[in-house]
């Protein structure tokens, strides 16, 4: 170990303060299980204090991955999600976050600050580490500090497995589930499985016309299903903003296709006399 790296993993060290409960409204990434310090007790515990919209917390979480792999056996990284907006408190956004940035350490969701509070908190991110017996021996905030606690457990694993109190086990994380999401008739799977389509054929379609809308409870793509229970086959058709402004048969939109043309740059729309013969107005984006 360098002079310099000694001294960084020396100066991140604070006074003995025995570490504060975990306490939030639930675990991700637990399989339900509610994690306390004392069932960590004779490993490495680091916390990191996060929030979903800060890019330094991101940053960090890409910094730990190299941290995490070389002392799996030793130090359990837990995430503690505070949310800084009001929008980050809501469940579903953790667990999108969770899965997005594949975090493969448990979560608590701390939604009402308790334990951002109870470590005195005051930056994200912010990097807290307890030892093996329940002691904080490190505080940091921001980013860039990987080296420095790599070095620093370079250090305590040997203090601690010489005093017998290191015990080494396996990674605490339980994937989350994949969520489910239903999605319009936009891709040829969903195409492919719509029977309005199927019967009619995309390629059917009169330009200027309104196509109808699929008959079946099960359908992936416009039926009731999707667009819930208010939904009626007698509806107004409304048209639904689109990239490439196209759907399939089963899709309730009245523009017709030839109503947008793809330039070398940009799409452009062109007149409805141009692209249909007809004089009726396009719809407004």
């Amino acid at each position: 170990m360098s002079t310099r790296t000694a001294g960084t993993a020396r100066s991140a060290r604070t006074p003995r303060t025995r570490a504060p409960e975990l306490v939030g409204r639930r675990w991700v990434g637990t399989d339900g299980r509610v994690l306390r310090l004392a069932d960590l007790r004779g490993r490495f515990v680091l916390l990191d204090f996060w929030t979903s919209c800060c890019v330094n917390c991101l940053h960090v979480l890409s910094e730990l991955r190299d941290l995490e792999e070389r002392w799996a056996a030793e130090l359990v990284v837990v995430g503690v999600h505070s949310p800084k907006f009001p929008h980050e408190a809501e469940p579903d956004v953790l667990d999108d976050a969770v899965r997005r940035y594949e975090v493969h350490h448990p979560v608590l969701d701390d939604a009402d600050m308790a334990t951002w509070q109870a470590y005195a908190a005051r930056a994200w991110p912010t990097l807290v580490l307890v030892d093996p017996t329940g002691y904080v021996v490190a505080s940091l905030s921001g980013e860039g500090h990987a080296h420095g606690l790599d070095a620093l457990l370079t250090e305590l694993v040997a203090e601690h497995d010489e005093r017998g109190t290191l015990v080494r086990g396996e990674r605490l994380f339980t994937p989350l589930p994949r969520r489910r999401r239903t999605t319009a008739c936009v891709t040829p799977a969903a195409l492919s499985s719509c029977p309005s389509a199927s019967a009619a054929g995309s390629s059917s379609r009169t330009p200027g016309t309104t196509a109808s809308r699929c008959s079946t409870t099960t359908s992936p793509c416009c039926g009731p299903s999707a667009r819930g229970p208010a939904a009626s086959s007698t509806a107004t058709p409304r048209p639904r903003p689109s990239r490439s402004r196209r759907a399939c048969a089963c899709c309730p939109t009245t523009w017709p296709r030839a109503w947008v043309s793809t330039s070398s740059s940009r799409t452009a729309r062109t007149t409805p006399s141009a692209a249909s013969g007809s004089g009726a107005a396009p719809p407004a984006w």
